[in-house]
């Protein structure tokens, strides 16, 4: 590359890594919001919560990576449009061909870390994050036991004690089994998470009753008895959604349409960065009376149309006439179309 190649390559680039941030924090947002909730309100562990908002970054990379070009070019060349320098570049030979050809440099850099983190990183950062979720669920479900207060968000149970001794340990508890029709009424209670998604309940001092095929009730006591009930509850997605499927596995999947979609979705997506570099180039240099901040503005409507169409034809996958496969490939087409009629208007 040339010094004036260079030039704009360092022009580009902080502005890309802004950019970044930018988005990231705007996609992120609601979600920090949500855990911090649960730190404040249900105490659960700060490393957790840290632990789940890193999980996520690479699905939030995957989309920022094509806005944040389009961002970082538009603004970049407004100001070395606004400031002449572009001008001045031309002045000294420095044609059109040569100030895109590093842009397309950038955009198949861009390109190439989006399809890594696609084909890689989405798939694993997903999953890790819904693991996570998973471990906050079942530190949720012990902290909201209160005393005197029925307890049914683990289906089929329903709990209740009359003192709380602490986050684990009880008094006088009644569980109720709605499954197999039975009670257990103990004088102490001991409930821990297990590993494995389920929680060990040790009660002592108590009665168990069940209901019989005759509608008979049978009581028997006991000093000791230990149950391990599975935690159904999932205040996340299900985790075998497609965002935290493998490539090899969305194929597998592919007759399920939102599967199909996600596979070409993280197909499509890294040529956007290509498209969008472009994009921000031609409208950088058309709207270079408009100023920054006019530009930030046209960047972020631009970035909430693609995003909009996006989630539009993923989450109608399956019940639209066009095909999953097809539908990822959309907001891609558009923007080639609107980047085609923006190059014919800033090249004139």
């Amino acid at each position: 590359m040339n010094l004036v190649q260079k030039y704009i390559v360092k022009e580009l680039v902080p502005y890309f890594i802004i950019g970044n941030l930018f988005f990231m924090f705007l996609l992120l947002m609601e979600k920090i919001i949500n855990l911090a909730d649960l730190f404040f309100s249900k105490n659960v562990p700060a490393i957790v919560l840290i632990e789940t908002i890193i999980y996520m970054l690479p699905s939030i990379f995957f989309m920022t990576i094509p806005l944040a070009g389009l961002l970082a070019t538009l603004i970049a060349f407004s100001r070395l449009s606004t400031d002449s320098e572009l001008i001045s570049m031309k002045a000294i030979g420095a044609s059109n061909k040569a100030l895109i050809k590093p842009l397309i440099y950038i955009g198949i850099v861009a390109a190439l870390i989006n399809l890594s983190m696609g084909l890689y990183f989405v798939e694993k950062g997903s999953t890790l994050a819904y693991n996570n979720l998973n471990k906050i669920v079942e530190h949720i479900s012990i902290k909201d036991i209160k005393a005197n207060e029925m307890y049914k968000q683990i289906p089929g149970i329903i709990m209740y004690v009359d003192k709380k001794i602490s986050d684990k340990d009880f008094e006088d508890m009644i569980l109720i089994q709605t499954n197999n029709k039975s009670i257990i009424n103990a004088k102490k209670a001991t409930i821990t998470p297990t590993n494995s998604r389920s929680i060990e309940m040790i009660f002592n001092n108590g009665t168990y009753s069940m209901e019989n095929e005759k509608n008979e009730i049978t009581t028997v006591g006991f000093q000791n008895m230990t149950i391990n009930l599975p935690l159904n509850i999932n205040i996340a997605k299900a985790v075998n959604t497609p965002m935290t499927m493998s490539i090899s596995q969305l194929i597998e999947n592919s007759d399920n349409p939102k599967a199909m979609f996600e596979l070409h979705k993280r197909l499509s997506t890294p040529f956007s960065a290509i498209v969008m570099i472009l994009f921000g180039f031609s409208l950088g240099i058309f709207l270079s009376r408009s100023g920054k901040s006019f530009g930030i503005l046209i960047s972020i409507g631009l970035a909430f149309l693609y995003n909009v169409l996006i989630l539009y034809f993923e989450n109608s996958a399956g019940e639209i006439i066009i095909s999953p496969a097809l539908s990822a490939w959309i907001p891609l087409f558009i923007f080639i179309i609107l980047l085609i009629f923006s190059f014919k208007r800033s090249m004139k």
